[in-house]
């Protein structure tokens, strides 16, 4: 008599281990430089912003949460997760974790300029469809930070997708890079854009973080979140 090998699936548990090991993964791959020359900030601000929404993608897929990363209207960002999925889906509390508290973008570093992009059709791993959507963003003309009437969210679901954006670094020499994420495949592109000279440089006003978080606190505590201490 022949066996017949049985054929099973991934249990619950592997699959919680795989998304653990996905996080360790991309908490390895965030840089540790805690310093860096200011010729050297504009880049580093880049590969931290790629760390970040590789971080948000892994946890976001670990805890099945909706993770969200905002760009403020002075071009500064900071980073949420979803207090509670199912009785406060709309509440987002700070990331309590040392990835998250880290600085991302550095002193002399903004963001400019932000295009909200089309998510286009669903992915496809082949070359032809991820220059298509290249050559998609490439129509789409980024506006100043400061000129959007509200801070903008990108979402970052719990299968890892988020919505699709264009977004240029400024730094305070002139230099600049335009990143571009495309959500469903959460791969983030970059380029140099034009270097303006730096009496043209100019940094959006700044906000006033202190009563962003308290706006933000008074939500927190209706549901139960207490935290003493607060990154603005």
């Amino acid at each position: 008599m022949v066996k017949r090998r049985r054929m099973t699936g991934f249990t619950l548990l592997e699959l919680l281990l795989v998304m653990s090991l996905v996080a360790l993964l991309a908490v390895l791959a965030w840089p540790n430089l805690d310093t860096a020359s200011r010729s050297e900030q504009l880049d580093e601000s880049a590969r931290r912003m790629k760390a970040l929404i590789a971080m948000c993608r892994a946890e976001a897929m670990n805890d099945a949460l909706r993770y969200r990363i905002t760009f403020r209207l002075d071009g500064s960002i900071k980073v949420r997760q979803q207090f509670d999925p199912i009785r406060a889906p709309h509440v987002f509390v700070p990331v309590e974790r040392d990835w998250a508290q880290r600085t991302v973008l550095l002193e002399d570093v903004w963001v400019e300029s932000v295009a909200l992009l089309p998510d286009g059709p669903a992915p496809i791993l082949v070359d032809d469809e991820l220059k298509e959507f290249d050559q998609m963003a490439e129509d789409f003309e980024p506006l100043p930070i400061a000129d959007f009437e509200r801070p903008i969210d990108l979402h970052v679901e719990p299968d890892g997708t988020s919505g699709s954006l264009l977004w240029v670094l400024r730094h305070a020499s002139g230099r600049g890079i335009e990143m571009t994420l495309d959500g469903r495949l959460g791969r983030v592109t970059q380029v140099p854009v034009v270097v303006l000279e730096e009496q043209r440089v100019a940094r959006p006003d700044e906000i006033d973080r202190a009563a962003e978080v308290e706006e933000e606190r008074a939500q927190w505590e209706e549901f139960g979140w207490e935290r003493r201490q607060v990154k603005p």
